[in-house]
């Protein structure tokens, strides 16, 4: 087992189990063979079994089974080498190892039996195994043990790993299938919540809000587990992928999947989020898809939002960033200082207006929004009017330009 039971092994081990395939290091056939060589080999013995217990047939899984026990009656002092557990970064003896791998086995088997991992947590108390045994003991009380037997093994197991999630999570997870106590459910559930942090989990939320149910109260498992907590967790996978995104973007790599990403966001994205909206679009304007820009930031969104001011100068002020949909971007910003003609909003609509080469009109705008400028700089120290002033500067200039006879060669 080197890594996850059924999950085969972590990406960066695999490649180099590849190479030992294709040298014929390490192979099931050669194992086999090693093994009619050298039957008493610990370190055969251990890899061999690893190999049959990772097919999933009964046959091999027994002889899995028998092959960890002829470890252990060969060595059990545990002297004849070590093997790693790479997922849990552990290096053990090797009769150790088999220990667990048997009690492991056997904890989840046809007949399910709890003992031999039970036995190997008195054994090895410091081992850095327990606590993976102790996770796998979780599951079996969680489901096969009888309600006091469980009761008893998760108050030990909670005692000891007292800030482990994962270990309060399945305690509360029996007490849902058992129907009770559910104020020590809901206890050890808020304890796994705080813990777990934010973004929340959805799994322990889920267990909250049905322990709520259990006791009878409705509107305190809507209030863990309704509109408010999926609204937060959408927006948290939103924020993700887009900063996934932006993060690949930035690289130059991956950008199949920074579109990807940008795509389901854009779809996920609440309508009352706007921002994330604009955020999408930025991403898909860096990948040189305007069309898919304006699908989700354009024309048809900015028509349904021609009342709320905020959203039509952040529109406006977004495309005259990216000199992209600058007639749209004209008339939200025309909008928004008809709603409120702030120096911003001024700003923003003069410098759309230069750039569609309304200078007349650039100018006015311009110079408005110096005018209302001027007092921020007086009120507040350091506030600078410098990119007003120079805005109003470059559309006189080119006026000036504009106006002047055309110089012959």
């Amino acid at each position: 087992m080197d890594w996850i039971v059924g999950y085969g092994p972590p990406p960066d081990k695999f490649l180099g189990k590849v190479q030992k395939s294709l040298k014929g290091i390490d192979t099931y056939k050669a194992l086999n063979e090693r093994y009619a060589k050298e039957p008493k080999n610990v370190e055969v013995l251990y890899k061999l079994a690893e190999k049959d217990e990772s097919r999933y047939s009964p046959d091999l899984t027994k002889k899995a089974e028998d092959l960890y026990k002829q470890i252990v009656a060969l060595d059990p002092e545990g002297k004849a080498g070590a093997t790693t557990f790479e997922y849990l970064k552990a290096t053990v003896p090797y009769t150790q190892a088999a220990e667990y791998n048997l009690g492991r086995m056997v904890a989840f088997g046809r007949k399910p039996d709890p003992a031999p991992l039970r036995a190997f947590i008195t054994k090895y108390p410091q081992s850095p195994l327990v606590k993976s045994a102790y996770e796998y003991l979780g599951n079996y009380y969680q489901y096969y043990a009888a309600k006091g037997d469980a009761a008893k093994f998760f108050d030990e197991y909670t005692a000891k790993y007292p800030q482990e999630a994962s270990a309060l999570n399945s305690y509360v997870e029996r007490i849902i299938k058992d129907k009770e106590p559910l104020d020590k459910g809901i206890e050890l559930a808020e304890k796994t919540k705080e813990i777990a942090g934010y973004p929340q989990n959805p799994n322990y939320q889920q267990n909250l809000a049905q322990l709520y149910v259990l006791k009878g109260d409705p509107a305190k498992a809507d209030e863990e587990y309704g509109k408010d907590f999926i609204e937060g967790y959408v927006s948290n996978a939103v924020y993700a992928l887009t900063g996934y995104a932006n993060f690949w973007l930035e690289q130059n790599k991956n950008l199949e999947s920074a579109e990807s990403a940008a795509d389901l966001a854009g779809k996920m994205a609440p309508a009352s989020q706007w921002y994330t909206l604009q955020t999408v679009a930025g991403i898909y304007v860096k990948l040189n898809k305007t069309d898919k820009a304006l699908a989700v930031y354009g024309p048809e969104f900015i028509n349904k939002n021609t009342g709320d001011q905020s959203v039509l100068a952040s529109y406006a002020s977004f495309w005259s960033r990216q000199e992209k949909n600058l007639e749209s971007a004209l008339e939200a910003a025309r909008k928004s200082v008809e709603l409120t003609s702030d120096y911003y909003n001024n700003y923003t609509l003069a410098n759309i207006l230069f750039k569609t080469k309304k200078y007349d009109e650039a100018l006015k705008s311009a110079e408005k929004a110096v005018e209302l400028v001027r007092p921020m700089a007086v009120k507040y120290e350091g506030f600078s009017t410098q990119q007003y002033e120079k805005l109003v500067k470059d559309i006189k200039d080119a006026i000036a330009k504009e106006k002047a006879p055309a110089v012959r060669k």
